[in-house]
């Protein structure tokens, strides 16, 4: 029986050139891990550092004060706008016809005022007359009655005299009565003509209300609506940036609160401009925590209760930036962009 010889295993040899490349590889490696850590070290004792935050700036929102249609938009997202500038116009035809209407019934009180001060002015002429017919008829009166007395006159006559002065003082009674009557109807047609005018002048409060402007200089950041749209009062049209007036927000856990206080110094980068450094201070620190204002705030009354890390709202400036001349020449720092912030420590 032939034997079956089995093939030697091969011998792998290690150069020393090899084993070198591979021990340099080591202590660089080993290098690298040590000033990473060290840098870590560094930068966890001298800064509190968050990468939840972004650039915020006030935001409002543009709605009406009324229900109605639109017939125009005066402007378009990214647009400045300055204050009191047109942003967009409603319907507006019904309330310039209840103007319409409003006004015509102002100028009927007004005629009304004048026919009545017409109608005033002959009354009191009247009361005149009959004032000078009852002085008249008095004195015929007076005089028949002491005729009358000495037998000159008959009975007859004493009594047409009488008759003719009691006649004459009810006429100037009426008189003075109609009078009294129509500067009553004057002080009516006076208030009629009043709130007359000043339905006139909701009107054209209204109608202001159909156009509406910018409160603030700013930015238009979103519009929500179109032409044709049938919008309610308060329902916002456009959402405007105000001012150019930016800082950085920033939710920061509590874990790391004890060391924050109002004028910290600050760096942070924002992820659309990498190269550049931006420096600021805190110039505002929250007195709730950010989870109170949410949608649906947390209830822990039921009883299942799972502790969470809080986050509490900062604000830092924008002080400054530092860095590479290209981006800085065409930089545009826009509310809502992301941002890494570093917070140093006391020192």
């Amino acid at each position: 029986m032939a034997e079956t010889s089995t093939p030697a295993s091969p011998i792998i040899s290690t150069s020393p050139k090899t084993s070198k490349k591979r021990i340099l590889f080591l202590v660089i490696f080993l290098l690298g891990a040590i000033v990473g850590a060290i840098l870590w070290w560094h930068n966890y004792n001298k800064y509190i550092s968050s990468d939840d935050a972004n650039l915020d700036s006030y935001r409002i929102a543009i709605a009406p004060m009324v229900t109605g249609q639109i017939t125009r938009l005066y402007v378009q997202e990214g647009d400045s706008v300055r204050l009191g500038q047109p942003l967009f116009d409603l319907e507006k035809e019904g309330v310039v016809a209840r103007r319409q209407e409003a006004e015509a019934q102002y100028r009927q009180m007004v005629a009304q005022l004048e026919v009545g001060r017409t109608a005033l002015n002959e009354a009191r002429n009247n009361f005149k007359i009959a004032q000078l017919a009852e002085d008249l008829s008095k004195s015929n009166y007076e005089r028949g009655r002491i005729q009358f007395e000495g037998g000159a006159i008959p009975q007859e006559n004493y009594q047409t005299l009488e008759e003719n002065y009691k006649s004459s003082r009810l006429q100037r009674e009426i008189a003075e009565n109609r009078i009294r009557s129509a500067q009553a109807q004057i002080d009516a047609t006076q208030m009629s003509a009043d709130a007359a005018l000043a339905n006139v002048e909701t009107m054209n409060t209204d109608l202001g209300y159909y156009q509406v402007t910018a409160p603030a200089a700013g930015i238009i950041a979103k519009r929500w609506c179109l032409p044709g749209d049938v919008v309610n009062a308060g329902q916002t049209v456009f959402t405007l940036n105000q001012g150019n007036q930016l800082w950085v927000t920033v939710y920061l856990e509590e874990t790391k609160f004890s060391h924050i206080y109002l004028g910290q110094q600050t760096k942070f980068t924002l992820d659309a401009y990498g190269k550049l450094t931006f420096y600021g201070k805190i110039f505002y620190i929250g007195d709730n925590a950010a989870s109170e204002f949410a949608l649906v705030p947390p209830n822990n009354a039921s009883g299942n209760y799972t502790k969470v890390t809080q986050r509490i709202p900062i604000k830092i400036s924008i002080d400054s930036v530092d860095g590479d001349a290209s981006q800085k020449q065409h930089m545009k720092l826009v509310s809502g962009m992301s941002a890494t912030v570093k917070i140093e420590k006391d020192r």
